[in-house]
C-alpha cells in the first residue's frame, strides 16, 4: 500500500458533479492507474465539500482512512473568480492551485482559475501533529510519499516513520531547495516550473513500482518511460 501526503481541494466537474484534485490525488490516481492501493493523508474542512471531496476519493479507488478534518478552516474550493459559482478546469501542475502553499507558480491552467480562500492562511494545512496521527492510521504502508511541501518538523516525522517501518520514502520540494538533512536514503524530486500531467503520473508510477518491490533506480527509470516525463537539461 502506497501512502500519499497532500492536500485536496474540491472543484466541480464539467457534467456538474463533485471531484477532488491536487497534486496527491494526481499522484494517487496514477498509482491506482498501476494496479497499487493507495491511502491519501491529508486535510480537508469539516464542511459539504470536504464531504464531498471523500465521497470522490472513495469512487475513484483512493482510500482516506488518514483524511483528517478542520473544523476551523474551509476545504479549498477551486473557482472561476471571487463570487463566481465553482468552475472545473483541470488542474495540471504543483501550483497553487493544486493546494500546496498557495505560491502560484506557472500552471497550465485559464487564469481565471483560482483557489478558494486566495489565504493560504485561511486553508486546512499539515503539521507534524496532524502527519503523525495520519501516519498511525496506516502501519503497513510501504511507500510514503510526501507531495505538499511540508515544514521541516513534518518531513522529520515522515522520515522517522520511513525509516521505521522500513517504507521506500518519496520527498517533492522546491527546486533548488535544499534536502532537509534527516532526508537520509529518500528520493528526492524537484517540483516541475510547469506540468501537463506527466510529472504527477511520474511520481505516482514511480511509488507503484517501488511497492511492487522493484529497486529505485530501476523504479525511477520505468516511471520515467512510461509516464510520458522528460527532463530537461539546463
Amino acid at each position: 500500500m502506497i501512502a500519499i501526503i497532500g492536500l485536496p481541494f474540491y472543484a466541480t466537474a464539467a457534467d456538474g458533479t463533485g471531484r477532488a484534485g491536487g497534486l496527491a490525488v494526481d499522484v494517487a490516481l496514477a498509482a491506482r492507474r498501476r494496479g497499487a492501493g493507495v491511502e491519501l493523508l491529508g486535510k480537508v474542512g469539516d464542511d459539504g465539500a470536504g464531504d464531498e471531496v471523500v465521497l470522490a476519493l472513495g469512487s475513484a479507488g483512493i482510500g482516506h482512512a488518514a483524511m483528517l478534518r478542520d473544523p476551523a478552516h474551509p476545504t479549498p474550493v477551486l473557482a472561476a473568480a471571487v463570487g463566481d459559482e465553482a468552475a472545473s478546469p483541470e488542474p495540471t501542475g504543483p501550483d497553487e492551485a493544486a493546494g500546496l502553499l498557495g505560491e502560484a507558480r506557472t500552471v497550465d491552467e485559464p487564469p481565471a482559475a483560482r483557489l478558494l480562500p486566495e489565504d493560504p492562511g485561511a486553508r486546512p494545512s499539515l503539521d507534524e501533529g496532524d502527519v503523525d496521527l495520519a501516519l498511525r492510521y496506516l502501519p503497513g504502508a510501504r511507500v510514503i510519499v510526501a507531495c505538499d511541501l511540508l515544514p521541516g518538523p513534518a518531513v522529520d516525522v515522515v522520515v522517522r516513520d520511513a525509516s521505521y517501518s522500513g517504507a521506500a520514502l518519496v520527498l517533492l520540494v522546491r527546486p533548488g531547495a535544499e534536502v532537509p538533512p534527516s532526508a537520509g536514503e529518500a528520493i528526492v524530486l524537484e517540483l516541475p516550473d510547469r506540468d501537463d500531467g506527466s510529472f504527477a503520473n511520474l511520481v505516482g508510477f514511480l511509488a507503484a513500482a517501488l511497492e511492487a518491490g522493484g529497486e529505485p533506480s530501476a523504479a525511477f527509470a520505468e516511471a520515467v518511460e512510461s509516464s510520458g516525463w522528460e527532463r530537461v537539461g539546463g
